[in-house]
């Protein structure tokens, strides 16, 4: 097993050279433009800093050459432009248009968006820290960021009605700061200049949470125009319970399923998918469509090996099929399987951060710790780099808790030692979400025991930032951490908003109880997301789990 590995990546040089020969080639995309489900012509397609262009036809379609690397912009009267970094695999890109909006708009959430931090990252359990009024930066815009200034690991959301809601970093899903002013409570921090401040008690304990006691100058009795009422949570801010449950999503079903009777039989559903293969299996997304209803209707799990089989020697060359495929494996705790299609797919993209990451975490699942190091050492030497964004710090928690797992390996040559005393390397929860295509777009919504809810938004429209960051570095992952499950319920909500092909978005969602435990345990959620625009609950998540 080791000589195959280290033969296999002693071989990776000759594939980037491959593929930087293919990068060099013009790619045809192609698709339909369209503005409120209606489709749209002459829109105007640029190849950035290129004279290359084309204009959509009366059905809204178009077809244009580009090459990895350029950029293809979108451009209509009265629309807003759309970006789009063209990527190896990029041949199918149907654009949603929507209309310029010339008001700035506001970012909600700004805390939880994908990438540049990771939920969890810190954890202050215990702190009491006095301020004095005094001290106070006298030119800060407000209390909330001169408090901040003074205590950097506070994070300050500005919510839909442009008030600043402050947070301990790495506890954001706990909700955010009580505050108390001269003796009395509000959710929303008072306007008062910071000279009027006397002292500032910044306190979260067990016992007390997340508080924030201020003492002022203030005589009440002379303040007029000031409405108190406007200084607590209002409903926008708790969970309005307007999320589905995934499993009770009803979508159309294609014809070919018609041909499966009720109650069928293992091996009589298995002959009749044989007999229809060569008929539907060029059909949009027959695969998983056969592959999920197998798995419905609870047939021997022979038959969904037998699907994905057919479909992983069908999808030789296309890797966001075969990351969906090996979702599926790894679903059905068949992690050879899995490990076998990850090994295509970095043959596919040897350029892919995150196919050097899907390779070492699948052993070290299987435990197979000396091939964890092998990829890792590999994937370091060869010039990638652990970085500041949301592939990186899923590489940090592996590989520290690679390290922590692997009591055999004692050689400092091979392990990898990360010292990172910012990291959760200890939580009742880490749960790990990856899907299958940078084109997805999709915003989570996580809901704490209160019904206080937390967006985070991985979309072009609002974060292009992110996904152009995703597509050049090769990622489509993040993790989150919940310290403390406490009691009542955790409610993770996806709601999709589609990835510019007809295609579904293949989701992955690894919930890791008890993470750097020894009592830890894993359980894998594959989801299938064709719907958009409705909000799905995915998981709810609560200390019955621990």
């Amino acid at each position: 097993m080791k000589e195959k590995l280290l033969i296999f990546l002693l071989l990776i040089p000759f594939f980037l050279c491959s593929q930087t020969e293919k990068e060099a080639e013009y790619r045809t995309i192609s698709g339909f433009i369209s503005y409120q489900n209606k489709q749209l012509s002459n829109v105007t397609v640029f190849v950035d800093s290129t004279m290359r262009y084309t204009v959509t036809d009366l059905k809204g379609f178009y077809s244009i050459k580009a090459k990895p690397g350029e950029t293809l912009r979108f451009s209509y009267v009265g629309l807003k432009k759309v970006w789009v970094l063209v990527e190896e695999v990029t041949s199918v890109l149907n654009i949603g248009m929507k209309i310029e909006n010339t008001r700035e708009e506001l970012r909600l959430n700004k805390t939880l968006k994908l990438g540049g931090g990771t939920i969890g990252d810190y954890n202050a359990a215990y702190m009491i820290t006095q301020i004095a009024g005094d001290s106070l930066n006298k030119n800060a815009t407000s209390l909330t960021k001169a408090i901040q200034d003074k205590i950097p690991d506070l994070r300050i959301r500005i919510n839909e009605f442009a008030e600043e809601v402050l947070y301990i970093k790495g506890q954001e899903l706990d909700g955010p700061a009580i505050w108390i002013f001269d003796g009395i409570l509000f959710d929303i921090p008072l306007p008062v200049y910071t000279s009027e401040v006397k002292e500032v008690f910044v306190i979260n304990t067990v016992e007390t949470g997340f508080v924030i006691r201020v003492k002022t100058t203030i005589d009440y009795d002379t303040i007029k125009n000031i409405n108190y009422n406007n200084f607590y949570f209002l409903d926008a801010d708790y969970y309005a319970n307007d999320a589905t449950k995934y499993k009770k999503i009803k979508i159309d079903t294609p014809t070919y399923l018609d041909e499966y009777p009720k109650r069928a039989k293992s091996t009589e559903a298995l002959n009749i998918y044989l007999n229809q293969y060569s008929k539907y299996k060029n059909e949009t997304n027959y695969h998983f469509i056969i592959f999920n209803y197998f798995k419905k209707e609870k047939f021997d799990k022979n038959n969904l090996l037998k699907v994905l089989s057919d479909f992983e020697n069908s999808s030789a060359n296309n890797p966001e099929d075969l990351k969906g495929i090996a979702y599926k494996y790894q679903e059905l705790n068949e992690h050879e399987k899995a490990l076998s299609v990850y090994k295509k797919i970095i043959e596919l993209r040897p350029r892919y951060s995150q196919s050097y990451r899907d390779l070492a975490n699948t052993f070290l699942i299987l435990k197979e710790y000396r091939d964890v190091w092998f990829a890792y050492n590999y994937y370091l030497n060869k010039g990638f780099k652990i970085e500041d964004n949301d592939i990186g710090e899923i590489l940090t928690s592996e590989i520290i808790a690679a390290y922590n797992l692997d009591k055999e390996e004692q050689s400092s040559r091979r392990k990898i030692k990360i010292n990172n005393p910012t990291k959760n390397i200890e939580s009742d929860v880490r749960v790990v979400f990856e899907w299958n295509t940078s084109e997805a777009e999709f915003i989570l919504e996580f809901v704490n025991p209160n019904l206080l809810t937390y967006d985070a938004e991985n979309s072009a429209n609002n974060n292009n930032d992110l996904i152009i960051d995703q597509k050049m570095k090769g990622y489509t992952s993040k993790e989150i951490f919940i310290k403390d499950l406490k009691k009542g319920n955790w409610l993770i909500n996806l709601t999709y908003l589609g990835n510019k092909q007809q295609k579904p978005t293949i989701f992955k969602i690894t919930t890791y109880y008890n993470w750097g435990r020894p009592n830890q345990s894993e359980k894998i959620a594959v989801f299938d997301f064709n719907l958009q625009n409705v909000k799905m609950q995915l998981l709810k998540l609560n200390s019955r789990s621990l």
